[in-house]
């Protein structure tokens, strides 16, 4: 390749790949077909929370079952924005984003100097906590009711027609994705993962576990309520029920489809996990039983997620297009 240092560094499968998704989402709306719309923003949103929250579990190392707090956080701000003070979309999704700084910051103050086993335990804790919160403050969040009439006509943008929504959508999933992607790149990339692969060896270094915890936390949690924000947005509604521990399971359940170790295995996750639960949601009787077991079977027998086992079927070759690194 023809290319200067620099760029081969930059340029690799994973950034192409990605380039080619985005494109492929890009085209969707021409079809004029609403219900692969409808699909193609829920991969988008839930493609998002499961990458972010992948900064924290597949490169810091870090079990987290509260994740629903931030995505919860970023759904009950944009909709108290928009209904109380500023009726814009774009404004109350720009605005969730220094609450869940907040929000990820004051998280990782009470977390982030415990072990990884109290960590988890904490998140969990701290999202019911919040989940109780919207339950009872019912003259602020409309309790289990939630709140609607969340709008997507504004003062600076309106978003009414389906195919201006999507491409909303689509703008704010690809800065995200290919921001994740410079991360990943950069030397605070590296440093995460060597936090996942081997924290001990990194005070010896000059590094703080803390800082790099805390590093991690923050984008994971930004992220994850960015896409909370989004999916607010979509449905016009916001209940308590994105706050509660099995939503917030959710992202753990799609990065370990798609593999975890890869870069692009939680968005690869996300895409399965919104196509089974679409398809089997037909079956109202059994949904919940074929989806578990589906699951299940992916999980049991594609160590590594699905990237992980397409990586084994080629023996030594290396999947650059989708490996995030090897040590």
């Amino acid at each position: 390749m023809f290319l200067p240092p620099r760029l081969r560094v930059l340029i690799d499968g994973n950034i192409i790949a990605l380039l080619l998704f985005i494109g492929f989402l890009a085209v969707i709306p021409l079809s004029g077909h609403r219900f692969y719309m409808y699909i193609a923003v829920l991969i988008m949103i839930f493609g998002m929370f499961a990458m972010g929250y992948n900064i924290l579990f597949g490169y810091a190392g870090l079990l987290s079952f509260g994740h629903g707090l931030f995505f919860g956080v970023g759904a009950y701000s944009v909709a108290l924005f928009t209904l109380n003070v500023y009726r814009d979309p774009l404004v109350g999704v720009l605005f969730s984003i220094p609450i869940a700084l907040l929000t990820s910051i004051l998280v990782g103050v009470l977390t982030l100097k415990h072990g990884k086993v109290y960590f988890a335990i904490l998140t969990l804790a701290l999202s019911m906590i919040f989940w109780s919160a919207l339950v009872k403050l019912r003259w602020i969040t409309g309790g289990t009711d939630g709140l609607t009439g969340i709008p997507k006509r504004g003062v600076l943008v309106d978003l009414s027609a389906p195919t201006t929504f999507y491409y909303f959508i689509l703008v704010f999933f690809a800065a995200i994705m290919l921001g994740l992607y410079a991360l990943n790149k950069s030397r605070y990339g590296l440093l995460l993962r060597a936090l996942g692969a081997n924290e001990d060896r990194l005070p010896f270094l000059g590094y703080s576990t803390f800082t790099l915890r805390m590093i991690a936390l923050t984008v994971s949690g930004v992220v994850s309520a960015l896409a909370g924000s989004l999916y607010a947005v979509f449905y016009s509604v916001v209940t308590p029920d994105v706050a509660y521990w099995t939503f917030g399971a959710e992202p753990l359940v799609m990065s370990l489809i798609g593999g975890s170790s890869y870069f692009l295995g939680p968005l690869v996750g996300a895409l399965i996990f919104v196509s089974l639960t679409t398809a089997v949601a037909r079956f109202a009787e059994y949904w919940m039983l074929l989806l578990g077991a589906a699951l299940l079977a992916m999980v049991l027998f594609f160590r590594g997620g699905l990237l992980g086992f397409l990586e084994s079927l080629v023996g030594g070759l290396k999947l650059g297009v989708y490996r995030r690194w090897r040590f």
